[in-house]
């Protein structure tokens, strides 16, 4: 089997990670990495063992012995950099949240398509094991009608500047894009799109959200989701259906651990990953190109543009309105 080669653009704290559970999975390896610092770029490669490295995205996205581009740079340049890539022939992997908004990811579902190359966004949870397992229960019906999902995903970043990309408007920040998409996923996946949505945000000087709090309102169900960059809490989710609950442990998103109850019986579960649990979403993508699918039966671009289009509607409501949606008149 030929191994499936991969390129790396943005090099963060995140593409540290991927990149180390990258060398994990069989039949693929590093090709090149590229950064708009050359340094940055060559010291990546030396820690992770790649072949060669670039001092700008269009190079790697020219390099014939590149199959699939990461896409890990700041949430704003998703778009423009998968874009590029894609119109290169390279297949890629787009970090979460896919684009800024639904404009976008339909306009990267669109070159994708006329170019014949795979495209998935990197939503992780979807893939580890574990939350496999709560899909299998809630598929076999083991909590019965699904009632109500509860989820939320905070962490203190009130260290971090107004310049960083957590808070600033032109580099995407705000709660809500970053990790607010993770509780949106998860009632979206086990509920769908919701028939009424009432949300609540605090707002920075700069307008994005620093806290926000949504309620999805389903016939017969409800899901209330939050995410903060103000404090630290322990991450669980909860759903529960007529004949019992299902809990997904700290920190959910990643968790291990999972535990069912129903009838009174307890059923607990717990997984070893494979590295950091990246490795998942690099197996599906690795399948995918193997089996020449250009999108995920898992995580489809219909479901990347439902939930971007949720957070659109989520944004609108509270008034976080990006630098992005008045160059595109969506103000």
């Amino acid at each position: 089997m030929k191994p499936i080669r991969w390129g790396i653009a943005g090099l963060g704290n995140i593409a540290h990670k991927f990149a180390s559970d990258l060398a994990l999975v069989s039949d693929c390896f590093l090709q090149a990495v590229a950064s708009s610092d050359g340094k940055r770029a060559k010291k990546f490669l030396t820690q992770f063992a790649a072949k060669d490295y670039y001092s700008n995205y269009s190079d790697l996205f020219s390099d014939p012995n590149v199959d699939i581009i990461y896409i890990a740079s700041l949430h704003t340049l998703h778009k423009s950099l998968s874009i590029k890539a894609m119109k290169q022939g390279k297949a890629v992997l787009c970090e979460k949240p896919m684009a800024m908004n639904q404009i976008e990811v339909r306009e990267m579902i669109k070159t994708a398509k006329e170019n014949n190359v795979f495209l998935m966004e990197a939503l992780w949870t979807r893939f580890n094991p574990a939350f496999e397992q709560v899909n299998r229960w809630v598929k076999e019906n083991k909590i019965g009608p699904l009632r109500y999902i509860n989820s939320t995903f905070s962490f203190n970043a009130l260290d971090k500047g107004v310049d960083s990309r957590i808070f600033n408007p032109k580099k995407g920040g705000g709660s809500l894009l970053d990790i607010g998409i993770y509780p949106i996923f998860l009632a979206y996946h086990f509920l769908g799109f919701p028939e009424d949505i009432k949300a609540s945000a605090v707002l920075t000087k700069e307008k994005v959200d620093e806290q926000i709090g949504f309620i999805f309102s389903y016939r017969g169900a409800q899901a209330i989701l939050y995410s903060s960059f103000t404090h630290n809490e322990d991450m669980r989710a909860t759903i529960c259906g007529e004949n019992g609950e299902i809990y997904m442990n700290s920190q959910w998103h990643h968790t291990p651990n999972v535990q069912l109850i129903n009838d009174g019986k307890e059923m607990k579960k717990s997984f070893d990953f494979l590295g950091t649990g990246y490795t998942y979403e690099i197996e599906e993508a690795n399948n995918c190109i193997r089996n020449n699918k250009l999108e995920s039966s898992k995580w489809s671009w219909k479901n990347s543009e439902d939930v971007v289009t949720l957070m659109d509607v989520i944004r609108k409501k509270v008034g976080v309105i990006y630098p992005t949606d008045k160059e595109q008149g969506r103000t």
